[in-house]
């Protein structure tokens, strides 16, 4: 069976015109938003209440006395406000202009007050309209059972969850229940007295205390919304903290990798091996009729993929079946600045297998590019 709530100490709290019976901090948030808005619908009809009396005041001193102030405050039709219209056109006396004139005035804010009242009732469930001995826990544990609870797993969820303790006729009772949680809240709806007036009517056995826990309880909440909008503000510096540090060790990264991979190319030989007739037949090289091998149109940077970085050696080997070739036969160096015996020392294996290069004077080769052009 799903739980309809949780145990919470929280007091009932009273609002302006309205009991509100809020669940601990760790309700669900939509109860806790149906909360909020049947809180605004209620004081949305105080408002509405208000006003429609100070109206019903002003059109009493101008001598409309046929209309009358019920649980439903009501505008005017448009045929009274016509003939209100009308009798602002002929009056004479100036007070009266005046009254009539706030009256219309005042019209447009009742209209206001009602389209919000309705707006915000709209998104709430329909109420329950209470009736004369109706209890609070009677109409929860009934709405309850009718969700499927049984009678014992709803009176344990009614034990954790605050209730009024008396209703008066005409009281609007809210009920929520989402996902296995239960919430409420009472407001006056077409009820003569307000559900505070009826507790100060009928007050607790222990006043004192009851007003001390509501005092405390107000203060306590006011002083965990602080906190709490504190710690979504030191939340968000913190991330934004993590976020720049995060960017700033990744440039530190970069930057590392960037400085060691120049580093890396500042000291090191680019360079290609080849066989001699693809080399030229690619514009790598340029074998002349007569003379040195020398660097050709598509000599360029693109083509020495292979690299030796010369701070942790200086010999690189050639192997004929990396070439497709049976055997190495002549290793040709270009450019041909370079000197065998001064520059360079090659060695060819006996077999014909391999070719060795030692860089006898590394400092010479650094950030240089050279093809190594292979014959058979």
């Amino acid at each position: 069976m799903a739980r309809a709530g949780r145990r919470c100490s929280v007091p009932l709290l009273l609002g302006l015109a309205a009991a509100a019976f809020l669940g601990c901090q760790r309700e669900d948030p939509q109860i806790r938003v149906l909360t909020e808005q049947a809180a605004q619908a209620d004081e949305a009809g105080r408002q509405l209440r208000q006003a429609w009396s100070a109206q019903f005041r002003r059109l009493a001193l101008v001598g409309v006395r046929n209309l009358r102030l019920d649980a439903s405050p009501m505008l005017l039709t448009a045929e009274q406000k016509r003939a209100l219209e009308a009798r602002l056109r002929t009056e004479r006396d100036s007070s009266r202009r005046g009254l009539l004139q706030e009256i219309l005035d005042k019209e447009a804010e009742l209209r206001v007050l009602s389209d919000r009242l309705m707006t915000l009732k709209t998104a709430l469930p329909p109420p329950e309209i209470t009736q004369a001995n109706d209890s609070h826990y009677g109409l929860a544990l009934r709405f309850l059972k009718g969700r499927g609870l049984s009678e014992e797993a709803a009176r344990r969820a009614l034990a954790q969850v605050p209730l009024a303790e008396r209703l008066a006729p005409g009281f609007e009772v809210y009920h929520f229940f989402v996902r296995g949680e239960y919430g409420t809240w009472v407001s006056q709806g077409g009820a003569a007295v307000s559900p505070r007036d009826l507790e100060r009517r009928e007050p607790d056995p222990l006043p004192g205390q009851r007003d001390a826990a509501v005092a405390t309880s107000r203060r306590l909440q006011r002083q965990l919304g602080v906190l709490e909008t504190q710690k979504r503000q030191i939340e968000r510096e913190i991330s934004g903290i993590q976020a720049e540090r995060l960017g700033f060790l990744e440039g530190q990264a970069r930057l590392r990798w960037e400085n060691a991979d120049q580093l890396a190319r500042l000291n090191s030989l680019h360079y290609l091996v080849g066989v001699r007739a693809a080399l030229e037949a690619e514009g790598i090289i340029e074998v002349p009729l007569f003379g040195l091998d020398h660097s050709g149109p598509n000599w360029r940077d693109a083509a020495f993929t292979q690299h030796l970085d010369l701070r942790t050696g200086t010999t690189l080997t050639i192997r004929a079946q990396d070439l497709g070739l049976k055997r190495i036969g002549k290793v040709i160096v270009v450019p041909g600045s370079y000197t065998a015996g001064e520059h360079y020392r090659l060695t060819l294996g006996t077999d014909g297998q391999t070719a060795t290069v030692d860089l006898l004077a590394p400092p010479r080769f650094k950030n240089d590019k050279v093809v190594f052009a292979v014959e058979e």
